[in-house]
């Protein structure tokens, strides 16, 4: 126990030295000094790829049983994606953020989310490195979500350039198509069937939320990320092999009472 709360607190000092640096980045961009944004960037980038390199060196080796010590390693080709590249993707996505944000109660709030959802992640990948032959479902989920956060980023930055409604459109489309491949691969669903049903989703998404383009710029990214979450839960149904209706109506009525929230407030 005393040792499971020790390598709890190591994450949590990488979280808070994380966190400090990307306070740092956010103070550099709203005043205005541009010359050590690249640096305290890749310091972030640098701190956050370490944590995984570390975590992933020290546990991704398992005893085959109590009485062997013969080791089985967990293929750093499967995991490489969903331990190295979407935290990465994510990360830039809260840099770029809060680059383009100039709401300083915003950024925070959007920040502590992000490190809270990272805290969740560093917890989740630990516990899934027990598993060798897959990545847990409650660090599936985590990822899910991590999906989701992404997209209301970067549709936030795509609202705040100033794109014409078809262009960003178009962006967001590509984006949230990238984003739900991303998905399936997590969940290894990466077939023709699925990337065509990837782009009809991604359709879906983009149509949802242009429906809303005359409202304001904090309400659209909401929209687009209540979307992307309908087409999400709505396959993570699936592919739990629910078949019945009342499983599928839930993410639909949660999303209903969501955007009478959103649009209320």
């Amino acid at each position: 126990m005393k040792k499971y709360r020790l390598k709890v607190q190591n994450d949590i000092i990488y979280l808070f030295i994380l966190l400090a640096i990307t306070e740092f980045f956010n103070y550099l961009v709203l005043n205005t000094r541009g010359v050590g944004l690249m640096i305290t960037a890749g310091l972030g980038i640098l701190l956050l790829e370490t944590w995984f390199i570390r975590t992933f060196s020290l546990y991704s080796g398992k005893k085959i049983s109590k009485y062997s010590d013969v080791l089985v390693k967990i293929s750093l080709k499967d995991r490489f994606f969903s331990y190295f590249v979407l935290p990465l993707i994510f990360y830039i996505s809260i840099l770029a953020f809060l680059y383009f944000n100039r709401n300083l109660l915003l950024g925070h709030v959007v920040l502590g989310i992000c490190m809270v959802l990272f805290l969740i992640l560093f917890l989740n990948v630990k516990s899934s490195l027990n598993k060798i032959y897959s990545v847990a479902n409650a660090t599936r989920a985590i990822f899910d979500f991590i999906c989701i956060t992404i997209l209301y980023l970067l549709t936030n930055i795509f609202v705040r350039v100033g794109f014409s409604m078809v262009t960003f459109s178009l962006i967001l489309f590509g984006t949230a198509f990238v984003l739900l491949l991303f998905s399936l691969k997590l969940h290894r669903k990466l077939g023709l069937m699925e990337i065509f049903v990837s782009l009809l989703s991604s359709v879906f998404i983009s149509c949802f939320t242009i429906i809303f383009w005359s409202t304001n710029i904090f309400v659209i990214p909401l929209v687009a990320a209540l979307g992307f979450y309908l087409v999400i839960s709505i396959w993570n149904i699936r592919f739990s092999g629910k078949i019945h209706l009342v499983d599928y109506f839930l993410p639909i009525l949660y999303v209903i009472l969501a955007l009478i929230l959103i649009l209320t407030i």
